[in-house]
């Protein structure tokens, strides 16, 4: 039996899920992959728990509790400095972040440069000036298959068509889940203002919703196919489409939350004039080898796009071989299990194979 070492960057909601599953499904796991996952080291920005030869379960149930119960690391016995993640880092182990922070970048290259694998949930590190970016899109242990579509294999089949020497020419779709379901309600008949406190209590939305109302997340992920479909592409070249002013991008996540309710008029109208023309409302992003765009489009309520519900993601893959009709992935694209799903598949992957 091969053990695996795992280190945790974030134990939000992706990050509990990841650990429930590996704690709930070891045993299956070790049966069908021959692989002990061994959780040895969490962080926050609190600090960290680390025990070398993995930390006892109930230290991990103690931290799955206290952060389900919004509190940080720090409230739990052993906690260290953050600044010691360093001593987690060995050959072999595989470092999982999944934070929507910025910050981790350095702690990144230092786990890759000291032998670990990296699994990336946070878009943040890839969606970067190109020049910093380029590093985790070209090193071989580095997956980040979550980052677009959650737990949908988006960037496996994107890689399948570059690896078998097909040539893609544009990608298309709906690529936020949390939108996708604030679009389904808003045509429902739903305000504003309740679709979107009510994404944000079933852990659709990033822990401040504008991330994704923003555009920004979708952008994101549209960046990260460009770069994969290897498209060198910088935010720049993305026109993007925020759901909400400008007037509200600077104030607290709880004043975005209560001034929703101004917004309620707004969507209802564009809303029933997309139904006035048989047409539904979607948030679409478009991107080639040129640039792209992402924004709120009216599509044909008959079209693949306007038939879809809830919080599903639709991915167009159009490419040489697939010129007449492009090459399609749709299904769930939100929600912490099946985004911990899609990590842990890499997971897996990283470490039967290093």
């Amino acid at each position: 039996m091969k053990k695996a070492y795992v280190i945790f960057l974030g134990l939000g909601n992706v990050g509990r899920s990841l650990l429930r599953q590996i704690l709930d499904t070891r045993d299956v796991l070790a049966s069908r992959t021959g692989l002990r996952l061994i959780p040895i080291a969490l962080a926050d920005v609190s600090g960290l728990l680390l025990n070398p030869d993995g930390l006892p379960e109930e230290t991990l149930r103690a931290a799955l509790q206290a952060t389900t119960d919004g509190n940080l690391l720090d409230a739990l016995p052993g906690i260290r400095p953050l600044s010691e993640v360093g001593n987690a880092l060995r050959a072999g182990a595989v470092l999982v972040d999944v934070t929507a922070s910025p910050q981790t970048e350095p702690t990144l290259r230092a786990a890759l440069d000291a032998g670990c694998s990296v699994v990336l949930a946070n878009k943040i590190p890839l969606s970067g000036p190109w020049a910093e970016a380029r590093e985790f899109f070209e090193h071989p242990h580095l997956r980040y298959e979550v980052t677009v579509g959650a737990g949908l294999p988006v960037i496996a089949t994107l890689r399948y068509l570059l690896d078998t020497g097909d040539r893609v020419t544009a990608i298309e779709g709906c690529l936020s889940g949390t939108l996708g379901y604030l679009c389904a309600e808003l045509e429902r008949g739903v305000p504003y203002s309740v679709a979107v406190s009510q994404a944000r209590s079933l852990g659709y939305t990033e822990p401040d919703p504008r991330e994704d109302l923003s555009g920004r997340d979708v952008a994101r992920k549209a960046l990260i196919l460009a770069r994969t479909a290897g498209w060198p592409l910088e935010m720049a070249d993305l026109s993007v489409e925020p759901l909400y002013p400008e007037s509200l991008a600077g104030v607290s996540t709880e004043e975005f939350m209560a001034a929703t309710p101004t917004l309620d008029e707004e969507y209802a109208s564009r809303v029933a004039e997309a139904q006035a023309g048989g047409r539904t409302l979607r948030y679409v992003a478009r991107v080639g080898p040129d640039g792209g765009e992402v924004g709120l489009v009216a599509v044909p309520q008959d079209s693949p796009l306007g038939a879809l519900r809830g919080p599903a993601n639709y991915i167009a893959f159009h490419t040489a071989r697939y010129a007449e009709i492009p090459l399609v992935i749709s299904g769930p694209g939100a929600g912490p299990e099946v985004t911990a799903a899609g990590v842990l598949g890499d997971v897996i992957n990283l470490s039967a194979t290093t």
